[in-house]
């Protein structure tokens, strides 16, 4: 079974930044996922910066490890910082390929879209040399 408190800083005052530790316990798999996906998530959503310290995990299968990527993914899209600390080895080398093969899917799909101004604008740079007024 996954624990972790979800304590977030209550004040108003947004010079200092809210920071979050979750610290789950026990096997982060399937069985726990919608637990601590749900605190992971709440924890991004409303912190700065989210540290998830893996120290009493036992093991991380391959649903735990969505969690953390689906995590990662809305923490890029928030501009939140995520740390993970206490993560072994193998997990961490794990985590870096399919994170780096989910960059990969996402970059590939991306199409540069410019507007018509801003396409004219190109067609008269390169035939005058000059920027058009």
């Amino acid at each position: 079974m996954i624990n972790g408190e979800l304590i977030l800083d209550s004040t108003d005052d947004k010079a200092f930044p809210t920071t979050v530790v979750l610290q789950p316990n026990g096997n982060l798999s399937d069985l726990t996922e919608t637990s601590f996906g749900t605190h992971l998530g709440d924890a991004i959503a409303q912190a700065d910066a989210i540290v998830v310290d893996l120290l009493w995990i036992d093991t991380i299968d391959q649903a735990g490890l969505s969690i953390l990527l689906s995590g990662m993914t809305q923490a890029v899209k928030l501009g939140k910082s995520l740390s993970f600390l206490s993560m072994n080895q193998q997990t961490r080398s794990t985590l870096d390929s399919s994170w780096e093969k989910l960059r990969e899917v996402n970059a590939s799909v991306q199409v540069d879209v410019f507007t018509p101004e801003f396409e004219q604008f190109l067609d008269h740079y390169q035939t005058h040399g000059v920027a058009a007024s």
